[in-house]
């Protein structure tokens, strides 16, 4: 069996694999995307809650004020918690490219391999062919010699 026969089935699993891990990836980015935005909209809402409590002016009674500071609480923490979700995406999307580059890299390198043995097998194939048909020609020209020596 030839060398690039051999590895072509190898080649393959690293290049389903690497395939398998882009989708992985993209799927890790369009989390962290979409944790993004809602981040964003947070972030848009609690400043959009604080301008409008700020525009009402007036006085806050104290009961007012404390259920004021404890919606921004309680928002801070969402946003803080949100953060850290996002951290971890993009963490994880990290992980997943790195994973995804390393196993590219090990198909791309596995299928120069694959196709220098084939051309290597192209090669010999040629030379083959070559030596074949030098050698019809020298039994032809021999073939040829003992005839005319003959006569």
């Amino acid at each position: 069996m030839k060398k690039s026969k051999r590895f072509e089935p190898i080649q393959d699993i690293a290049s389903n694999s690497a395939d398998e891990l882009s989708r992985a990836m993209a799927e890790a980015g369009r989390r962290v995307a979409d944790l993004e935005g809602q981040l964003e909209q947070l972030k848009g809402y609690r400043d959009e809650y604080v301008r409008n409590s700020s525009a009402a002016g007036g006085a806050m009674d104290a009961v007012k004020l404390q259920n004021y500071r404890s919606f921004l609480d309680r928002l801070g923490e969402a946003l803080r918690q949100h953060v850290r979700n996002l951290d971890a995406a993009r963490a994880e999307y990290e992980k997943r490219r790195a994973k995804w580059s390393e196993k590219r890299a090990e198909a791309e390198s596995l299928g120069r391999v694959v196709e220098r043995f084939r051309s290597e097998e192209r090669h010999a194939a040629e030379r083959r062919e070559q030596r074949e048909g030098d050698d019809a020609a020298m039994r032809i020209a021999l073939a040829a010699r003992g005839e005319t020596g003959n006569r």
